[in-house]
This record gives structure tokens, sequence and C-alpha cells, in this order.
């Protein structure tokens, strides 16, 4: 597909004639919008295809909202796999406002959103979508553009086949060249607790879980978990709890939060290697990298919690350098205390490092 976009052009002092500047922006915003380019297009999926950003590998057009709605057929799911050529403006603050890609799973009763990219950094990771129906928009704004744009190719995914979806969760749960990883059978004779353990790490759902177990019967023992049949024993929170307890739930969470920026409380003595002041606050809160790399998931043990971005922030602190023999004048110290300004390193954003392939 191949758009072309022509904007209004307006003279500035034409406009700005007896007018106000402030109303001269707030025209052209207007006019930005009212040419915002709307198109959406609506994909069966039967086999392989792609679909990418306008003039495609050079810079897109301004003023963009462009959608793509890909189904595929019943019992199937759909894969998507970025080109390696990508790149579009870049974030501000780390957050995709301007120009971005966004992917979501679209069911009959809710839709997530798998990931919004933008920026140079990083080519956005495989993706298996969770239903049939996935929705793609690309948007870019009336102000900077970039190259190459995005490409995305898209192919059918059989339902019991369904590999780990790939969030930022990616570098961890995936090989680099987005396989899964091997599933043995559950009807395998030698299989052992270790490698049960394995393909239980490939799973996002309780769902697919009980897809490649009992192929047949998986929506009958999905029901049988929620159902107190009486011959298994329940612990107590199974019969406090007013709900169902989401099991999938529980399994994002660990993976969106085990490697994250936290709050750390840092001595400002020991952080700034000064021992000959004193400071108040004594320590402050910063955010550096903490927990694990998604216990659970494959390989985890060989994968380490890493800085990715680093920033320094200033803080305003209450510094005193004591002085030997010092004395009090009226019950004041004497005046060798100031408010300064002081930098400490924050994580802004935390990576998850694996021994057994290089860092991404």
């Amino acid at each position: 597909m191949r758009l072309e976009v022509t904007l209004l052009a307006v003279n500035p002092a034409v406009v700005t004639d007896g007018g106000s500047p402030v109303l001269v922006c707030a025209l052209l915003k207007f006019v930005s919008n009212l040419y915002l380019y709307r198109k959406e297009e609506t994909i069966s999926v039967a086999g392989n295809g792609c679909i990418h950003s306008p003039r495609f590998p050079s810079s897109y057009p301004r003023n963009l909202l462009l959608t793509w709605r890909l189904h595929s057929p019943e019992s199937t799911r759909i894969q998507l796999a970025f080109d390696n050529q990508f790149g579009l403006e870049e974030p501000e603050n780390e957050i995709c406002r301007y120009d971005f890609v966004e992917v979501e799973d679209v069911s009959e009763t809710s839709t997530v959103i798998r990931g919004r990219w933008c920026g140079h950094k990083e080519v956005p990771p495989r993706i298996t979508s969770r239903t049939n129906h996935i929705k793609i928009t690309f948007k870019s704004d009336d102000y900077f553009v970039a190259k190459p744009g995005f490409k995305i190719c898209y192919s059918l995914v059989d339902d019991f086949q369904h590999a780990a979806s790939e969030t930022n969760w990616e570098s961890v749960t995936s090989s680099v060249s987005g396989v899964s990883y091997p599933s043995p059978s559950v009807t395998d004779p030698t299989l052992t607790a270790e490698a049960l353990d394995q393909t239980i790490a490939a799973f996002d759902t309780v769902e697919d879980l009980l897809k490649h177990f009992n192929p047949d019967s998986w929506q009958e023992d999905l029901e049988n978990l929620y159902t107190d049949s009486g011959h298994h024993y329940r612990g107590r929170s199974y019969h406090d709890r007013k709900s169902k307890v989401d099991l999938d739930r529980l399994n994002d969470d660990v993976k969106r939060y085990s490697c994250t920026p936290r709050n750390y409380s840092v001595n400002l003595r020991e952080e700034l290697k000064l021992t000959n002041v004193v400071f108040f606050p004594r320590c402050l809160l910063v955010q550096r990298c903490g927990g694990n790399c998604g216990c659970g998931t494959a390989n985890w043990k060989s994968c380490t919690c890493v800085s990715g971005k680093t920033v320094k922030k200033y803080h305003e602190v209450l510094k005193f350098v004591p002085e030997a023999g010092h004395t009090r004048r009226r019950g004041r110290i004497r005046n060798n205390m100031s408010l300064v300004d002081i930098q400490l390193d924050h994580h802004e954003r935390c990576d998850c490092v694996c021994s057994s392939r290089p860092p991404r």
C-alpha cells in the first residue's frame, strides 16, 4: 500500500495580520487534525503477507492514522514479525506519544494492547496473537518524521502450536530468531519433571497449557479446575475467595514486574563516597533495578537484571561540614552548612541479560 498525503499550506503572515500568535497555533493545530489522513483495512489471513508504513524504507508522510485488522480462521492464531529495518520518531520521556505503531489483541469481550513502539533503539519482538483477530495501528503527527518506518510480516499459526507471546519479556522467553523453545510431548515416557517444567515455561495462559496437555478435552478440564468436585482437598483461600483466581494474571504479573526499576534507599555519604560531610536527609530514595528475570520462564536462571538506561538526577539536600573543635555561639552552630545539589544515578529501564546468549 502506498499513500501520498498533501497538507494545507497556511501563510502565518496572513493569519497574524492583526491577530495573535496563540490564535495562529490553534488554527494550525486545527488544520493539522482536519487533514489527518485516516484509513482502515481488513485483511483475511490465509497464509503469509506483509504490511508496512507508506514509502517504506524511506521517510513516511506526516498526519497519518492507519489501521489494519487481521482476521484468521477459527482455531488459528496470527504471528507477527517486524523487519530488522525499524525507525520512527523518538519517544518523549520513554513514552511513544507522537509517531508509533501499536499492536492489540481483539476479542468479543476485550482489547489488550500487546505493545506500542517508536524510536530507533530496538526492533519490536515477534508476537503471536491470543485470538484470531489482531489490530495494528500506525500514527504519525504533523511534525517530525523518520525513516525507514516499519514493515510487519504476518503468518498463520495453528492454535495448538501457539508459541509463547513475546513482549518486552522476549529477551528472556525466546531465542534471538524468535523461535519458541521446543516442547516435549506429555505422552513421552521419558518426560521428567524438569522437562515438563521447561514446557510449562513456554505458555502464557492456562488455556494454552491445557490445550497442550489434552487438546480434545481442555475446555472440560478448565471448568473442572474451578469446580468443587469433593474429590480433592481445597485450601482455605479456595473457600474464602468470592471469585475464581486469575492464574493468567498471576503469570503475567511475574513477567511484567520481576525485573523493573524500584525504589531503593541509599545512604548519601556512602553513595557519594564523602566521609567528611553530613547530609540531611541522611538517605534518599532512588530508582534501581531489582528482582529476578521471570522465575518459571525458560533459561531464567542464566539471566541477570541490569540497568538498560541510567540517568543522573539532581536532589537538593542540606550539607553540613563538621569542623574540628567547633563551638556553638548562642545555641547556633557556626555557618558551615548550606543547601546543595547532588547527583544520584537512577535506573529508568531494566533489561534481562542472559549468559546463554549475548545482550541485545
